[in-house]
């Protein structure tokens, strides 16, 4: 009864670190997917907060209408014959909102220097002003009769024939809360002589981006553990499952017998049985030791009856020490 009570109580022990040792183990591997997913993810997000924009459309008259017929409108306009671009610029948001805006008429005078610009004179015209609510209309000229005028009255006070003018409109929008919106619709002069106009149309969508952070999670057990929990938890687990079976390995590994004739191991040499007339027989290293230091003699090492035995011989004395 008694051995069957002792077997139970090994076999239940057994059963006890094998359950300890998989708890350990799962709690390892749940640690390492742990540490190798990220705390938290970010996710952005964007969407269009507003969108505005202007258009300047436009017509010519001529001079001379027997090509072209006056309120026509062209990409290129012949400059000799060209008296006036007239045209409508609108603008509009969504969502339709409220704000100012100002729209300016700029003609700089300059001559050129290599690639340099020297500009003699710069004239700015607010050409219109005013509030709005979601869209306003503003009509716009361009009187190339007096811009020709004007300029040659430059070139003739300054003696620069060589003078040219820029000529553009910039349309400033400010609307609370929103960044402001400005287009420049610039008229230019090509090689051949034809006008033409640029920044006619412009766009502009204004977009936010929304950063959201959440904490990642693992399933465990069928339930969600944050990732920091986890990290933390799940090692602490594993170092408390396995501490009671390294501590009962380590309780019961072999311990090696301490070497009593530690220091004497230089001085023992292998021999034969000692023979001599008189035997003492000595019951410790430490007896061994104080003969040793006594009769400074070597230390024979044999095997008899399958025992280690150290012998010193002093004449026909011979000390015995069997380690056991």
């Amino acid at each position: 009864m008694f051995e069957m009570l002792s077997f139970d109580k090994k076999k239940l022990l057994k059963g006890g670190f094998a359950l300890l040792i998989a708890l350990a183990v799962l709690f390892a591997v749940y640690s390492g997917t742990a540490y190798a997913k990220s705390e938290t993810s970010v996710t952005a997000s964007y969407r269009t907060a507003y969108t505005e924009g202007g258009v300047f459309t436009h017509s010519g008259y001529f001079s001379n209408d027997t090509v072209y017929q006056n309120g026509s409108s062209l990409k290129y306009y012949p400059a000799k014959i060209t008296t006036l671009i007239r045209g409508v610029y609108r603008y509009s948001t969504e969502p339709s909102a409220k704000g100012q805006y100002k729209v300016f008429l700029h003609v700089n005078y300059f001559v050129t220097a290599g690639k340099t610009k020297i500009y003699l004179k710069n004239e700015t015209f607010e050409v219109a002003s005013g509030t709005f609510d979601g869209s306003f209309e503003v009509p716009l000229e361009l009187n190339m009769t007096r811009l020709e005028k004007n300029l040659r009255k430059v070139r003739t006070g300054t003696g620069l024939f060589r003078a040219e003018n820029e000529v553009y409109f910039t349309v400033v929008v400010r609307v609370p809360g929103r960044d402001e919106f400005e287009q420049v619709i610039t008229l230019n002069r090509n090689a051949a002589g034809m006008l033409y106009l640029t920044g006619l149309d412009k766009t502009y969508k204004k977009t936010v981006r929304t950063v959201e952070t959440s904490t990642n999670s693992i399933s465990f057990m069928g339930s969600d553990v944050s990732v920091p929990t986890a990290r933390t938890v799940f090692p602490l687990m594993s170092v408390l499952f396995a501490v009671p079976v390294i501590g009962f390995a380590y309780s019961k590994r072999e311990r090696k017998p301490k070497d009593g004739l530690k220091d004497l191991r230089r001085y023992i040499i292998e021999g034969s049985p000692a023979q001599g007339k008189t035997q003492v027989v000595l019951n410790s290293p430490e007896d061994l030791r104080r003969v040793f230091e006594l009769v400074d003699r070597p230390i024979i090492h044999y095997r008899k009856d399958e025992t280690d035995c150290y012998a010193i011989l002093d004449g026909d004395t011979v000390y015995e020490y069997r380690a056991s």
